[in-house]
């Protein structure tokens, strides 16, 4: 049975003004930092292997109370913004109708996922919506993707991105990958990681039927 794997973030909802946003007020009202352009936090958002407390808030780790406050203000403020791309929709469509099951694995929180999913009409498209939170190693370690392929035919299963931490992690695990090209990040593209390449969510459909 095939089974896609989707990235949320990025992939199947645009959510870069609420994040930050969210990550402004923290930098403000825990740090009294300067706000920083959404092109800056999505660009340190998709880079593998950068300690984001730092980069974000200046700290070695992330602090609990800047981690309270970042989630009670992410819980309304990824309702404001937060709309799903072009074609998205009728990807998920063609593909529940062919019979592939679908997930979503983020880094972001599983419930604030949930919201986003739902207030974009599409959570219920998904056999399980697995956040950071659920896991111990967020991507670009394939943890994530581990917990939902278990035992299912690798060779049936893509991680769907518009990150390099999708793709990488995808390797990892050893299932297919297809860059987002719609997404938010595709200018930081990690090519030598990347199985596919999809210029519009249709061409999802396309090369998972075909596969």
């Amino acid at each position: 049975m095939r089974t896609v794997i989707f990235d949320l973030d990025g992939t199947l909802v645009d959510t870069a003004k609420d994040i930050t946003a969210s990550i402004n007020f923290v930098r403000s009202e825990c740090y009294g930092l300067p706000p920083l352009e959404k092109s800056r936090v999505v660009d340190l958002m998709n880079r593998p292997g950068l300690n984001l407390a730092y980069e974000f808030y200046g700290v070695e780790r992330y602090e609990e109370r800047a981690k309270i406050i970042f989630e009670e203000h992410y819980a309304n403020q990824c309702l404001q913004n937060a709309t799903q791309f072009d074609g998205v929709a009728a990807m998920l469509e063609r593909l529940e109708a062919a019979g592939i099951k679908m997930f979503v694995a983020t880094n972001a929180p599983t419930e604030t996922s949930k919201i986003i999913l739902e207030k974009n009409s599409i959570a219920h498209f998904f056999e399980d919506i697995v956040g950071a939170d659920r896991v111990k190693n967020p991507k670009p370690h394939p943890e994530i993707i581990e917990k939902i392929v278990g035992a299912r035919d690798r060779d049936l299963c893509w991680m769907v991105g518009d990150s390099p931490k999708d793709m990488i992690a995808a390797n990892k695990a050893k299932i297919g990958s297809i860059f987002a090209g719609w997404g938010v990040a595709s200018d930081i593209l990690c090519e030598e990681h990347v199985g596919f390449k999809a210029q519009k969510p249709s061409e999802v459909i396309d090369y998972i039927l075909n596969n």
